[in-house]
């Protein structure tokens, strides 16, 4: 399956934020927290331009897909802030094509 996403600058137009988890070492201490790792521009997909999953409209609740530029420090123990809600990844993120370029990651909403 090909997730890539267009290179168009225009359709990333969400701010997210990648958050490191408890326990992550940040100047020296080791957290209790969700900490701020990086906020970077993303391009938001949904149930509705999305066919990843079953037709079954209950299995979208709560989910999303992001693409990002590639970035090598993001791993699937963050979570991920979109506006006022917080998503877990739902699997690694995937590097499109192995190119170095983009990341899709699939998230789902941490209640």
């Amino acid at each position: 399956m090909n997730y890539q996403y267009n290179n168009n600058p225009g359709r990333m137009n969400k701010r997210v934020t990648f958050l490191n988890p408890p326990g992550t070492t940040s100047n020296g201490w080791p957290s209790k927290d969700w900490t701020k790792h990086v906020t970077v521009w993303a391009e938001l997909k949904t149930a509705k331009g999305y066919k990843l999953f079953s037709s079954d409209a209950t299995q979208w609740q709560g989910k999303c897909v992001i693409g990002i530029r590639y970035r090598k420090d993001i791993n699937e123990k963050m979570r991920v802030r979109i506006a006022d809600k917080t998503y877990e990844m739902d699997s690694p993120p995937v590097n499109d094509n192995g190119n170095n370029q983009w990341l899709t990651i699939f998230l789902k909403e941490v209640k």
